[in-house]
């Protein structure tokens, strides 16, 4: 007959169990200004086209993507998601979920609204140990 095998240790909650976390924090403050920039030069004086949105939506992602990656954040991996819709007397809730520890993860978000659509972009620094 086998030995029983011990229960497994505790997982250290919070910082616990980490290094000293981040050289450097997610400089949320320039990329709110990426977020700004783009979202105002794609959709400031746009119309809403249902054929054109898709792919302003992935157009606006990848600028976004690649501006923020030009900051060269070491170890933050970034996730951008677009939105783009229209508006017309309805509402709409958008929501995401992840793995996230508020010490050293974070995320900045931006919204443009004219009287056709709104385009919303969030971009998630997630820290990659």
């Amino acid at each position: 007959m086998a030995a029983a095998r011990p229960p497994p240790a505790p997982r250290p909650s919070g910082d616990a169990g980490r290094g000293p976390g981040p050289p450097e924090r997610f400089p949320v403050a320039a990329v709110d200004a990426i977020l700004e920039e783009v979202l105002g030069s794609y959709a400031r004086e746009q119309r809403y086209e249902p054929a054109r949105c898709g792919e302003a939506a992935r157009a606006m992602a990848e600028v976004i993507k690649d501006r923020v990656k030009d900051l060269m954040i070491p170890r933050y991996k970034i996730v951008v998601v677009t939105h783009i819709g229209q508006l017309n007397e309805q509402s709409m809730q958008i929501g995401s979920r992840c793995l996230w520890d508020p010490a050293i993860d974070a995320f900045s978000s931006h919204m443009v609204k004219n009287t056709s659509l709104f385009a919303l972009a969030n971009v998630y620094g997630v820290y990659f140990e």
